[in-house]
């Protein structure tokens, strides 16, 4: 299914809502530019469509659930992150200027795709790190620490603008 529907269509069905429990796949072209989202498994839609004729709207009710694949925060590589939302989107079939959370409904047909993309794209996390990480990575001249071992370094550490204060003696004849 591809998760669209014509005005036409809705309006047609004998009963007042329409549910789907859908498998979604999405093609690795959309993953190429985005840094932060590597790629989407086992993305689960379900959701209910009410048609509301006084007001023209369509009410979608909206679940998603599945797996981002991320970059781990520290060694780059790929971290499975479970992920659950839930939203309520609402289309216009006629222009709706005040109203900013409504979609207008592109050619008389309300098309889930893009919506659930961008609800997906807005549960991504800002940074995930890799479950069980016991070394963190290093090589020649650098090296990966915690923010902690960060810390009680740089306590100890002398400021090299003021190093030469420690030679510096006060006779006190």
């Amino acid at each position: 299914m591809i998760l669209k529907w014509s005005k036409n269509e809705i309006l047609n069905l004998k009963k007042d809502v329409i549910s789907f429990d859908e498998e979604l796949t999405f093609p690795k072209t959309v993953f190429e530019k985005n840094h932060h989202l590597r790629d989407l498994k086992n993305v689960n839609v379900k959701g209910k469509i009410r048609y509301e004729s006084i007001s023209d709207l369509v009410t979608c009710d909206l679940v998603i659930s599945g797996d981002m694949i991320l970059p781990c925060a520290i060694t780059n590589e790929d971290v499975v992150y479970p992920f659950e939302t839930e939203t309520t989107e609402l289309f216009a079939f006629r222009k709706v200027d005040d109203h900013e959370d409504v979609h207008e409904a592109k050619g008389d047909v309300v098309e889930l795709l893009p919506i659930i993309f961008q609800t997906i794209m807005m549960e991504v996390p800002l940074k995930v790190v890799k479950e069980g990480l016991k070394e963190y990575p290093k090589g020649e001249g650098w090296e990966v620490i915690k923010e902690s071992d960060y810390q009680s370094r740089k306590k100890d550490e002398v400021d090299p603008r003021l190093a030469k204060l420690k030679e510096f003696k006060i006779d006190e004849d």
